[in-house]
């Protein structure tokens, strides 16, 4: 079981034995320090130890933070912070950075930066942010003292500063990105090369999708419209179906005689219980019974007169008449099998 006085103990050696200090700055320190890899990691900085420093340099010490109350005061002229392990920095820590000149925040893993984070560093005039994953930059960095401006090359990055960084020619300000030491490109040509390309790829690819979603409309517009023509077209028939006649069985009427005037049409027979299909009977072969020979024969046809189907006959024998749709010819009866 364990002992509940413990933690306790624990954390009255850490207020008695704080943390170490990332670096020991003696008190007749130089107004330029130089603390260049001094120290492997720092969790935290005390800025309270550079109070009198005109120059500082703290790059390459592992530094993940600032302590909350992180001022630069107005003596520092030059500050450099690069090739750490930052992730933010202190909303007001260049509040009273009234003479900052120089600053160096390059490779570190900065993501954000307040508004109005440069707004009171009016005397600045070198700025390094590259090797950070910032997405854009203060608009509040571009003060009219400002010589030169470093940033990633990220098409984000660049597009935040485009405008503010295309002066007209004669002016001094100088933008660039840069991806190694080695490797830096006028943010005006890094964007007309590498961003303005994407943006057309990705207007392309939606305006190709956009056409396809047109075409699918126009397909199925299409289609539909055929089917509504096939189902009008089947609906039609060959015949016109009346009302029902005394005896329950409906009747019909030729197409052929609806085509012509309204006293032929008037003059059509009807015809009741017709069960026909547009088929020929085969032909008859050596040692075959014929198909119409057989119990289950249906009537045969010309094939190529327009005939009525009638399907809701009643049980019993009934006489099945085919229209040959020739009028004043006798009418072909055919009586089933018995």
């Amino acid at each position: 079981m364990g002992h509940p006085e413990a933690p306790l103990m624990l954390l009255v050696l850490l207020v008695l034995h704080p943390a170490a200090p990332c670096f020991t700055v003696p008190s007749d320190a130089p107004t330029k320090l130089n603390l260049i890899n001094s120290s492997h990691q720092c969790a935290e900085l005390d800025w309270g130890l550079f109070q009198q420093q005109n120059q500082l340099w703290l790059s390459h010490n592992g530094i993940e933070a600032l302590s909350p109350s992180s001022r630069v005061g107005p003596e520092l002229e030059k500050l450099d912070l690069s090739y750490n392990r930052l992730r933010e920095l202190p909303a007001a820590f260049l509040s009273r950075a009234r003479g900052l000149r120089h600053l160096w925040l390059q490779h570190n893993q900065l993501r954000e930066l307040p508004a109005d984070f440069f707004a009171n560093a009016t005397a600045l005039q070198k700025l390094w942010l590259q090797g950070n994953p910032l997405p854009a930059v203060p608009t509040t960095t571009f003060r009219d003292s400002l010589r030169y401006l470093a940033v990633p090359c990220r098409c984000d990055t660049v597009g935040s500063i485009l405008a503010a960084c295309s002066r007209p020619k004669g002016t001094v300000l100088q933008c660039q990105c840069l991806k190694s030491h080695n490797d830096s490109f006028n943010i005006t040509d890094f964007h007309a090369r590498e961003c303005q390309g994407n943006v057309g790829l990705v207007a392309g690819v939606v305006g190709a999708t956009g056409g396809v979603a047109v075409l699918l409309v126009i397909a199925a517009v299409v289609c539909y419209r055929r089917r509504k023509a096939a189902v009008a077209a089947a609906g039609a028939g060959w015949g016109k179906r009346e009302s029902a006649t005394a005896h329950g069985q409906p009747r019909y009427i030729s197409r052929a005689a609806e085509i012509g005037t309204a006293d032929a049409t008037a003059a059509a027979p009807d015809y009741e219980n017709v069960f026909v299909s547009p088929c020929i009977a085969p032909a008859a072969a050596r040692g075959w019974t014929p198909e119409w020979q057989e119990q289950q024969y249906r009537p045969q046809v010309p094939v190529d007169d327009d005939y009525f189907l009638e399907s809701e006959a009643v049980s019993g024998d009934q006489p099945i008449y085919a229209n040959t749709q020739t009028p004043g010819e006798d009418s072909v009866y055919i009586i089933p099998n018995q």
